[in-house]
């Protein structure tokens, strides 16, 4: 989850990095943890692969309590009420399917207070693009996103047109809730379109633990490896990791005729707070330790996308 404005502060400058061994993950594709399926307790027979841990969901039907019990929907648990022909649907287990340049749907926030869920089987690493546009009438609509244990994980309002981006970080249901912005202190009703699209796949992991492993080229070399990546949306992270050795000078030229990126610089020992944060055609940094450097790519301002184009070079 992201804020809508950029996390990281720009922070003084500082060259120090933290003490540490270069440590050398290497890659290998990992087992499904849902074949066989491990679900086979009670009403949890649902597996989904979240980051390559095995997650038991409640089977359809049924729905999640704060106790961790599936519970049979009914009507003590789902509202019923009149409303257009998707009701009823006030409720993660009754959500209606969406799909990827599927037809867009025409429904209405009615009565008042009413929420429509819908589910968009998802795929992991994948970017979702909502859009919930509201018809004639003073709906400002809101649209909330889900994971697939019903975990919210962001939100938009519409000005009047709401729009959001989530990326899956499984591949399993994820789900979205469209109501009225509790901003507007009105308490309005109307019709909406809602349309889902894809942008792809995530190009960089959003974190150290995704992030992308690169080796600098030598400093003054005649055929520097020219690398790209995209901010997709207004919250997107980019992240790629750098062993970096004492003593050594580590520099990120960036193209600047394309989207220059702001960044933030982390190391191995504290992955959660920047010791720098910088933008501009370049940014060099040198290693006081051996240790892993990693670099988070992002929006400057939480809203500029677009690809961009960079190098990462090493210097004595």
């Amino acid at each position: 989850m992201h804020p809508t404005l950029p996390r990281f502060l720009f922070l003084p400058l500082t060259v120090l990095l933290g003490t540490g061994c270069i440590v050398d993950s290497g890659s290998f594709d990992d087992p499904d943890p849902c074949d066989p399926n491990p679900c086979t307790q009670g009403q949890k027979t649902s597996c989904a692969n979240e980051n390559g841990k095995a997650v038991c969901l409640c089977a359809p039907g049924t729905v999640l309590r704060p106790s961790g019990a599936c519970e049979t929907v009914s009507a003590a648990n789902c509202a019923e009420h009149p409303g257009d022909s998707a009701e009823p649907d006030d409720c993660l287990s009754r959500a209606a399917t969406v799909t990827v340049g599927g037809p867009q749907r025409q429904q209405s926030i009615e009565p008042i207070g009413d929420y429509d869920f819908f589910k968009v089987d998802a795929t992991q690493n994948t970017l979702y693009n909502v859009t919930v546009e509201p018809g004639p009438s003073s709906l400002m609509p809101r649209v909330d996103v889900f994971n697939q244990q019903g975990v919210w994980q962001n939100s938009q309002d519409g000005r009047p047109k709401a729009q959001l981006v989530f990326k899956a970080r499984a591949t399993a249901p994820y789900f979205l809730r469209v109501s009225h912005s509790p901003f507007d202190a009105s308490a309005a009703t109307g019709p909406y379109a809602l349309n889902l699209s894809s942008l792809g796949l995530d190009d960089y992991g959003d974190d150290s633990t995704e992030a992308t492993s690169l080796t600098p080229d030598l400093g003054g070399t005649s055929n520097p490896t020219n690398r790209t990546g995209n901010i997709q949306y207004g919250q997107d992270e980019d992240w790629i990791a750098i062993p970096a050795t004492l003593g050594y000078t580590y520099r990120i030229e960036f193209d600047t005729s394309r989207l220059v990126p702001a960044i933030a610089a982390f190391t191995r020992e504290d992955t959660k707070q920047p010791f720098r944060t910088d933008r501009n055609a370049f940014v060099e940094i040198r290693a006081a330790s051996t240790t892993t450097l990693y670099i988070a790519f992002y929006s400057p301002t939480g809203s500029e996308t677009g690809n961009f184009g960079f190098r990462v070079l090493r210097y004595n």
